[in-house]
């Protein structure tokens, strides 16, 4: 077990499970703003920011198909987060693990788009207050995923067999 409480400036608890279950509630919330903000630019609606990760796609065409894969991903992160709630309450790691894969996919974007953003618009000073707040978020997320691995962690050790040998 890494972890024995979930504590967060938004989330405070002794108990892991219940770190859990906000944790899914939170996955849930951001992807849905998350997908509602791809929706929006592949509308057509302003997405010339540099922290925007459709900054430089084209409205007619790449926006639209990484638009799609964007939201097919939340959309399963959704799935996966309500899996993640499922698994908990029942004690079945296996339903913990799909959660796990695809938060730490967002988490490897987020440390790879930060990167992106330094070195690829290094001449601008904002990038790098981008890529320290990408960063920051990137670090809650990796708390929230310590977190859930650590209740993967305990749900293991209550599963694993306890033989003890019995002699006459």
């Amino acid at each position: 077990m890494v972890l024995h409480s979930c504590w967060s400036p938004c989330i405070w608890t002794d108990d892991l499970k219940t770190g859990c279950n906000a944790i899914a509630y939170y996955t849930g919330a951001m992807s849905i703003v998350l997908i509602t903000f791809i929706i929006f630019n592949m509308a057509g609606g302003d997405s010339t920011q540099l922290y925007n990760p459709l900054f430089e796609a084209d409205v007619r065409l790449s926006m639209q198909v990484i638009g799609g894969l964007l939201i097919v991903y939340f959309l399963a992160l959704i799935a996966s987060a309500v899996v993640l709630v499922w698994g908990i309450r029942r004690l079945v790691r296996g339903f913990m693990v799909p959660w796990m894969t695809l938060f730490g996919i967002a988490i490897l974007f987020q440390l790879v788009f930060g990167l992106w953003l330094v070195g690829g618009y290094y001449i601008y000073l904002d990038t790098v207050l981008y890529s320290l707040v990408i960063w920051g978020w990137m670090v809650y997320n990796a708390y929230c995923w310590l977190v859930v691995y650590s209740q993967y962690k305990v749900i293991k050790k209550m599963q694993s067999p306890n033989i003890e040998l019995l002699w006459p």
